[in-house]
């Protein structure tokens, strides 16, 4: 009889299971089922309730924690990251790691078979040191709740969205905005929530608040002494999942049309970008041979350290086999991408980029972490 796998789901940054009826992994734990099912592997899919900005030890243990509370049966384990959930999933299958838990890390271990990381700052993001920043620190905060607000109710109020547009709209003033426009933006969001909604969110924020750890360490110097530390037990197999969006441009801008709204968060969307430009070629891994072959098959061209999907450096998402590769920006890989795709009453497009990211490219990149599943030794 065919063992049952689980397939364990990790938020990143921001990250969070669900918030009232508001979802990270909006539509692929039903997506994964379905395509894991046509591949003959009977699975089962859980989310891990996350920590938002904490550290990644803590966020790690809570992992493994996870994978302890569903061993009861012996079936497979696969682990499954976006972003800083990545780096999670990478500490928690690492031996020696020291981790703030008192499940059964060995028992957990054994039975961890695959990892599959989806735009992940292996090597690091540079908006990492622009949140760690004194002025930075409350822009986290705004945008934790902007994203909250886009989640819920598909985008934000129109005169927020041209005001968060305008703190974007130079690259170089970000970190120079006025703390009282962000703080106004933060208090009208805030109110439109129900007094059950405002709870449930002002608790997510005071997570965020309480605890930053995590935007310190996925600064690309941190992030070079976590890769020297936590070597890849060899008995896991790895993938990557990489996501690349198009330098902004006046011409991509334009196929907004004249909506004011689409129009102010392309200008959220630029700034983002540019600032994830950033990057540094030394920062970025030494790619093999078969990981600059696939990268120059998907793109055209090989991604350069100044590509990202917005938010992770594209070449800073590479970490094993690159198992899929996609044109879309850092949202788009687990379901917020707007365009005709609606799951449970929600619709919202956050980095609204004007790639065209649709359900088509959305079911071919989970096709291929299926197949990466389904390829493994336990199947069957």
């Amino acid at each position: 009889m065919a063992r049952r796998h689980h397939v364990i789901l990790i938020s990143g940054f921001f990250g969070f299971a669900r918030i009232g009826d508001l979802r990270y992994f909006l539509g692929v734990e039903e997506l994964l089922g379905e395509l894991l099912g046509a591949r003959g592997v009977d699975a089962c899919v859980h989310e891990v309730v996350t920590l938002p900005t904490a550290s990644i030890r803590h966020r790690a243990a809570r992992v493994l924690e996870v994978i302890e509370q569903v061993v009861e049966d012996d079936g497979p384990v696969h682990l499954i990251g976006h972003s800083t959930g990545g780096l999670d999933a990478r500490l928690a299958v690492v031996p020696t790691a020291s981790l703030p838990t008192a499940c059964d890390s060995a028992r957990a271990y054994a039975r961890v078979e695959s990892l599959v990381t989806i735009s992940a700052p292996h090597f690091g993001t540079p908006l990492a040191s622009v949140y760690s920043s004194a002025m930075g620190k409350p822009l986290l905060r705004l945008i934790s709740v902007a994203t909250v607000y886009i989640l819920r109710y598909g985008r934000l109020p129109l005169g927020a969205a041209l005001k968060l547009g305008g703190i974007f709209a130079k690259v170089d003033d970000v970190l120079g905005f006025d703390n009282t426009v962000v703080d106004q933006l933060y208090n009208e969001l805030l109110a439109d929530f129900n007094d059950e909604r405002r709870a449930a969110v002002m608790q997510f924020l005071s997570e965020v608040q309480d605890d930053q750890s995590l935007v310190f360490q996925l600064t690309p110097s941190a992030l070079d002494l976590f890769n020297a530390t936590s070597a890849d037990p060899s008995e896991i197999r790895y993938a990557s999942v990489v996501s690349r969006a198009e330098q902004p441009k006046v011409g991509r801008a334009l196929q907004h049309g004249a909506d004011p709204y689409a129009q102010s968060m392309y200008l959220v969307y630029s700034g983002l970008w540019w600032l994830a430009a950033r990057s540094r070629q030394e920062h970025m891994p030494e790619l093999t041979a078969d990981q600059r072959a696939t990268l120059t098959d998907a793109y055209g061209v090989l991604p350069a350290a100044s590509d990202s999907d917005g938010i992770v450096p594209t070449l800073s998402q590479v970490w094993g086999p690159v198992i899929h590769a996609t044109r879309g920006d850092h949202l788009d890989v687990v379901g917020h991408y707007g365009q005709t795709r609606k799951v449970d009453g929600i619709y919202a497009d956050w980095l609204p980029t004007a790639s065209g990211y649709d359900d088509t490219a959305f079911e071919s990149l989970w096709s291929a972490v299926a197949d990466f599943i389904a390829a493994g030794p336990g199947v069957g």
